[in-house]
């Protein structure tokens, strides 16, 4: 089971398609200014948090105003921005699945974007399923309700769902992740592999002793814990 962003691509899909909505003012009024100037900020690197203060804030109101968005922009923007990203990724997680693919794995993609962005990179980059958060549409697909499916929590759960539905093993079992939501569904796997992790989940493989993995200018390093230090392997 693969995370998705920041951990097989290179950015966030969900992210790709709003802020070019946002750039164009076609977002939304209470968003629009806001999160360019946020992700602005991240891109600086101002402080730590800077990208978290982006997403939760951003997403908090979007969250609000989910019935207000345009389901049309969306997909028209979808269309134009993600067909030219799809290979943009890290190395060392394409060839892990390509490995895996090989080898008979079952390959199941989680994202927190959206699930029509995670259907067009998972079905690209040749996954058996996956799954996406869901603005659910009114029948007619115009408009959106204003409920939501999140796939960002609970991961733990949504690998069960899909091993139970695909009668699938957990022996030899991978999951790859880059933050601290990923650690539900890495406890579940017989491998673990944190992958470029942030500080919550750094400090949680370090004490589970899992394997952590940095990719830099298209190289992949192993840390390896040395009487309590890392170093690199």
């Amino acid at each position: 089971m693969f995370d998705i962003d920041g951990t097989v691509f290179r950015s966030h899909l969900y992210w790709e398609v709003a802020l070019s909505l946002a750039r164009n003012n076609k977002l939304h009024p209470k968003v629009d200014k806001m999160a360019v100037n946020l992700y602005d900020k991240w891109k600086r690197r101002t402080h730590d948090k800077a990208f978290e203060e982006f997403d939760k804030r951003t997403i908090t109101i979007l969250d609000d105003v989910v019935s207000e968005l345009n389901p049309q922009d969306y997909d028209k923007a979808l269309k134009q921005v993600l067909p030219p990203l799809l290979d943009q990724t890290y190395l060392y997680t394409k060839k892990l699945i390509k490995r895996l693919k090989t080898e008979g794995y079952f390959l199941i993609a989680i994202s927190g974007s959206r699930l029509e962005e995670v259907n067009l990179f998972a079905s690209y980059h040749g996954f058996d399923d996956w799954i996406g958060q869901e603005y659910i549409r009114t029948k007619d697909g115009k408009s959106y309700t204003g409920k939501i499916k999140k796939t960002y929590k609970d991961k733990h759960l949504i690998l069960r769902g899909f091993v139970k539905k695909h009668n699938l093993t957990m022996n030899d079992s991978y999951a790859v992740g880059d933050s601290g939501g990923d650690i539900s569904m890495l406890e579940q796997v017989e491998n673990p592999i944190a992958f470029n992790p942030n500080q919550d989940l750094l400090e949680y493989a370090r004490k589970a002793k899992w394997k952590i993995v940095v990719e830099r200018k298209s190289i992949a390093y192993i840390l390896e814990d040395s009487d309590g230090k890392y170093i690199l392997a």
